[in-house]
């Protein structure tokens, strides 16, 4: 059985505090970024009151989780993006309380409504969500112990991963109810106070779990759909002619646009987090994918202002641009940012046309190439002679580094940790490379599920528990917090990690986080290795 629901229209707005260099989010974002969780609580409430009878809504599940999946980005939305956010919440929460008093009510069962009521209608100012948003705020603030708060915050970062995870599988034509369940009934939990440490910490458990599980499931489909990986060099150079950057997660939106425009005498580029697609075994049929413009997977803002031709951002993109793109960029994601065209029922005749009118390349610019991918067989033959070092004591600690934070201090800190590493020493590295004998380079242009299941199968003949081994994180996203979750649940010793610039994560959380999964946090190469040969420190 099904119950009614419609989403409302979405605001396309974005502020611009990635591109202007100063992301920490506002007291007026961070208030009503507080009133949508309420909603989305309040929400989760009466959906399993709902399911519980016997009803359901695909449509319903899968705006929950895409609402949630775009609160990665939530700092660059605008108070008004947000606020259409927010709405459409109100609205969703309307048509689910009634869809649930009605059913008993036409069952002949006793309703059992949420007591806090939110004043919050249609007619509702921003001014006024803004104010409801700061005393629900206030209220947790003052009611909630620090541990508690920053334990909360931690678990919607992993509830965001979870979601992002779950749209992504969404792209290969499957739902993951048990993950969706799980995140419905962890956000069931905030309407039953009071709320202790050890019931968040063991949500955020479940959840992290649960996300590891979504990532195996991402990358196995990832190379079954695209026929396998394969070891190749990537181009980095641009040729003469029209052309379409392609940015995002997205392989299939990627696909689709490689078809639509072959014969058309427009090239295409990949940026971002596609450039693992180059390594997939279907896009080789494709001449005219011509390979990865730019330099910095994070360099978005750059990037698309030397890029002389059309942009598409895919679904699950970052909404991460400026105005002065307005008429050249394109998008078909949930969520589309203010002065991008929003592209529907995958019709890209519009980008392709921007294309064609666009300058293009008049010249194209050589660089070099880079390695991309690997050989399964020859990895696995790999694998087994590490593990047999391990066992036999030629390798005393086993470093195991990435993804790729694309950061200039991160490499450099990883060139003089390479430098000093001692011949009992051996890295697997998923992005900085180096010459040495004792580092193996997996390049998989930071696609994080496949690191995932590359390491599962590494830890399938090795115990992942064992002191030898060293993880080592350079980025501080979602995906990296629920990871290190995951490890440290299933036994892993030595956890390190870059420290969470304050723009990503409150230096507060940051500590707790740390504490409470045992994280080591990296400082100089010199410092951590005497550190972690348990030797004296030379500073």
């Amino acid at each position: 059985m099904s119950y009614g629901y419609n989403a409302r229209n979405s605001h396309i707005d974005v502020n611009e505090c990635t591109s202007r260099g100063a992301c920490s989010i506002s007291p007026s974002i961070s208030a009503l970024s507080e009133l949508a969780m309420v909603f989305l609580q309040h929400i989760a409430y009466y959906v399993i009151k709902l399911e519980k009878l016997g009803a359901s809504n695909d449509k319903l599940k899968f705006d929950i989780i895409n609402v949630l999946a775009s609160f990665v980005s939530v700092n660059e939305f605008s108070e008004e993006q947000l606020f259409e956010i927010v709405q459409n919440e109100y609205f969703m929460l309307e048509d689910t309380k009634k869809a649930y008093n009605d059913y008993c009510k036409r069952e002949n069962i006793t309703s059992k409504d949420l007591k806090e009521k939110i004043l919050f209608n249609e007619k509702t100012l921003v001014s006024k969500a803004i104010s409801i948003g700061e005393k629900i705020f206030l209220r947790n603030y003052n009611t909630r112990s620090s541990e508690v708060k920053n334990l909360i915050t931690i678990l919607d970062i992993v509830i965001k991963s979870v979601s992002l995870n779950i749209i992504k599988l969404t792209d290969f034509n499957e739902f993951d109810t048990k993950a969706y369940d799980e995140v419905i009934l962890t956000l069931d939990l905030f309407n039953h106070r009071p709320l202790s440490s050890k019931k968040i910490a063991d949500s955020i458990t479940n959840l992290a779990d649960l996300d590891s599980r979504l990532q195996l499931k991402i990358s196995d489909l990832l190379l079954s759909s695209f026929g396998g990986i394969s070891e190749v060099e990537v181009s980095h150079s641009s040729e003469k002619g029209k052309a379409i950057l392609v940015s995002g997660n997205n392989f299939f939106d990627l696909l689709k646009v490689l078809r639509e425009t072959k014969g058309q005498d427009v090239d295409i580029y990949t940026h971002s987090n596609l450039l693992i697609t180059h390594s997939l075994k279907v896009f080789h049929e494709f001449e005219h994918l011509k390979g990865h413009y730019g330099d910095s997977t994070e360099n978005c803002i750059l990037d698309f202002a030397t890029f002389p031709g059309a942009i598409l951002l895919t679904k699950n993109s970052k909404n991460n641009t400026e105005y002065l793109y307005r008429g050249r960029l394109f998008s078909n994601d949930y969520i589309v940012p203010k002065g991008v065209i929003k592209i529907e029922n995958n019709d890209y005749s519009a980008l392709i046309e921007a294309a064609k009118n666009a300058k293009g390349f008049s010249k194209g610019k050589t660089k070099p190439d880079t390695l991309l991918g690997y050989n399964e067989d020859d990895l696995n033959k790999k694998f087994d002679k590490i593990i047999e070092k391990l066992n036999n004591g030629k390798i005393k600690r086993l470093f195991i580094v990435g993804t790729d934070a694309q950061l200039l201090v991160q490499e450099e800190y990883f060139k003089e940790f390479f430098n000093m590493l001692n011949d009992d020493e051996f890295v697997i590295s998923f992005s900085y490379e180096s010459s040495g004998e004792n580092i193996l380079t997996i390049p998989i242009g930071n696609y994080i599920p496949l690191a995932t299941n590359i390491l599962m199968k590494f830890f399938e003949k090795f115990p992942i528990s064992d002191s030898k081994i060293i993880f080592m994180f350079t980025t501080c996203d979602v995906m990296t917090v629920s990871n290190i979750v995951k490890l440290e649940s299933v036994g892993a010793q030595n956890i390190y990690m870059a420290k969470c610039s304050p723009t990503l994560v409150n230096p507060a959380v940051f500590e707790t986080f740390s504490k409470k999964y045992n994280i080591h946090t990296t400082d100089e190469p010199i410092r951590d290795l005497s550190v972690i040969r348990n030797e004296k420190s030379t500073q």
